[in-house]
């Protein structure tokens, strides 16, 4: 058999396997998804979907709900805008065309979901196939089992924005890894790329900073293509993505940013202070607002649901502030820091994974298919020291031996520092602008990009391994040499 069908079958196995995995936790019962959390109004108000219940101990949190009202599309405008909301509007097309009953299934959603997942695990695989075999194999073998975990599979049914994260991501990662391969970025295969990467920043607002990353890359791939053209392009592209991550980052919606700051403020800040007036002085807040201390932006009784408080609030608070306050401070915000940093490998926000069941109570979690999220579990012990070894080994390693690489190894190289920044970014993002107790969701991204330094890590060593062995074999041994694709 050749290597090249080889891998055609290694190819075929995994996304068959994933297929199958997926397929088990999100459509057959009990079926599992993720809860909402209050979220899921910012997709499916402009999508046209709604609760079937006003009752809010079976809305949120405790219980999956599969069924969901089919309404007029923008019933609820929060200015909250998605990539995850096209995804929506295509299930919702997918369900006007195939059904007339007035219900949504939510594991339409999940089929699309599924469907641009395996589409991303395929193009990773394709873009490997220069690869030895065995290499082939390890790298797809990692991919299944790390996200086809539970942990990475429950949001596949639901409309939180993370989904559309990961997805986009993952979309973005196979066309850069096809790139690679070729040893350049350039026609439909450069558009694809500039576009994802779009669609990821798009996501959610706190991926916005990414733009740069994405950017910087995307023209360093471009660098080695022959036609000038193409590399204008691609900066010109790099430029559209920054500016437009640069303005949809401005255009997130005013009562977003309160409920955030008032999270980073009185449920953080404020909550684990020593010298809470103190604080609350520095800050430039009222004296009266410490009542607030230890607080939920989204209870009943919120004073940001007052326009005046919250205009008042976003007047004297924001990031700009924040900032200055931790720069004058650095043992609060290191203490931030190991605060947000608790969740940093942990893939299982404490929201219900099943429908409502005498054999599910409220919150119950899935324990199928959840190896991976268990390991990255126990590393809760110290998830930052294990965050900065495998983020600081990666920029070491793909530093130190950038030199002696191939254009393609370097490439390559150049590619796991863009994604140890972006790992580093994503972590920052919600250290900074998210009350801790939110960060295991919101750390969705940053879990899928240290895991694919791990598979690439992966990779990479095996691939090493391989030419090592060539190299020492008698020039007599018949077999092709390993070729240099990393």
């Amino acid at each position: 058999m050749t290597p090249r069908r080889a891998g055609a079958l290694v190819l075929a196995a995994a996304v068959a396997a994933a297929a199958a995995i997926l397929a088990s936790q999100l459509f057959v019962a009990p079926v599992v998804g993720l809860a909402d959390n209050g979220d899921y109004e910012r997709v499916m108000g402009y999508a046209g979907f709604q609760h079937t219940t006003t009752d809010s101990a079976q809305r949120y949190y405790t219980f999956l709900r599969t069924k969901y009202a089919v309404m007029q599309p923008g019933w609820f405008r929060g200015g909250y805008h998605s990539s995850e909301t096209i995804l929506a509007f295509a299930a919702r097309l997918a369900h006007l065309a195939f059904s007339r009953e007035a219900l949504f299934d939510i594991r339409v959603l999940g089929a699309i979901h599924v469907v641009l997942f395996l589409l991303a695990l395929a193009g990773i695989l394709h873009a490997c196939r220069d690869l030895r075999v065995a290499t082939q194999a390890v790298v797809a073998a990692l991919l299944v089992f790390f996200f086809t975990d539970v942990g990475y599979a429950a949001p596949f049914n639901s409309f939180y924005s993370q989904t559309a994260s990961l997805l986009f991501l993952l979309l973005t990662v196979a066309a850069a890894s096809e790139a690679v391969r070729r040893g350049r970025l350039d026609g439909v295969l450069a558009l694809a790329y500039f576009g994802l990467a779009l669609l990821f920043v798009a996501s959610k607002p706190q991926e916005a900073p990414s733009a740069l990353v994405l950017g910087a890359y995307g023209v360093r791939l471009a660098s080695p293509a022959p036609r000038r053209a193409w590399r204008r392009a691609a900066a010109w592209l790099a430029v559209l993505l920054c500016a437009f991550a640069v303005w949809y980052a401005r255009h997130t919606p005013r009562t977003l940013r309160a409920a955030t700051m008032y999270q980073v403020v009185f449920d953080d800040l404020l909550a684990h202070s020593p010298t809470p007036e103190a604080d609350a002085a520095a800050l430039g807040l009222d004296p009266g607002w410490l009542r607030y201390k230890d607080t939920n932006p989204y209870a009943p009784d919120s004073p940001l649901l007052d326009a005046g408080f919250q205009a008042r609030f976003l007047e004297r608070t924001g990031f700009r502030r924040i900032l200055g306050f931790y720069a004058l401070h650095p043992d609060r915000f290191l203490g931030r820091v190991q605060r947000a940093g608790e969740s940093a490998w942990s893939l299982r926000p404490v929201q219900g994974n099943f429908e409502r069941s005498p054999e599910h109570p409220g919150y119950a979690l899935s324990r199928r298919f959840s190896l991976w999220s268990r390991i990255r579990g126990a590393l809760g012990a110290g998830p930052l020291t294990a965050t900065a070894l495998l983020v600081g080994a990666n920029l070491a390693a793909a530093l130190g031996t950038r030199r002696r690489a191939s254009e393609r190894g370097r490439l390559f190289r150049d590619g796991v520092v863009a994604l140890a920044a972006l790992a580093l970014i994503s972590f920052g993002v919600v250290a900074l602008a998210q009350a801790p107790q939110d960060a295991s969701r919101s750390l969705y991204s940053h879990h899928a990009e240290c895991d694919l330094l791990l598979v690439a890590d992966a990779g990479w060593m095996l691939q090493a391994l391989a030419r090592r062995t060539a190299a020492e074999r008698p020039k007599s041994d018949p077999r092709p040499p390993v070729p240099d694709a990393i």
